[in-house]
């Protein structure tokens, strides 16, 4: 069966749902290295709150910084951090971290 593409109503109900909160920022298509290591690094926060159950707050705790400091990170807003700061944060979270870096 085919999919028919949203109505205006549809899309117009959508979007002023997506405007209330904050939304996650993706990858630049352009992203440099540095980008790219610090998306990777959020995206271990955001796979370690869901595996643990974790609500915003409870992480901030583990993690002993501000609730809104683990909202940006959660919401991959790397250029608010450090890659060291990054990791600094997350390992509160995990005993060891092992990075990979591959050249093409």
């Amino acid at each position: 069966m085919k999919k028919k593409f949203p109505s205006e109503k549809e899309l117009k109900s959508v979007r002023k749902k997506l405007d209330v909160g904050v939304a996650s920022k993706t990858l630049p298509a352009h992203a440099t290295v540095v980008e790219k290591v610090k998306f990777g690094i959020c995206q271990r926060f955001v796979v370690y709150k869901r595996d643990n159950n974790l609500s915003q707050r409870e992480l901030s705790v583990l993690i002993e910084i501000d609730e809104a400091l683990v909202s940006k990170i959660l919401h991959y807003n790397v250029e608010e951090f450090t890659v060291d700061r990054l990791l600094k944060y997350l390992s509160k979270l995990y005993e060891e971290i092992e990075l990979q870096v591959k050249v093409a």
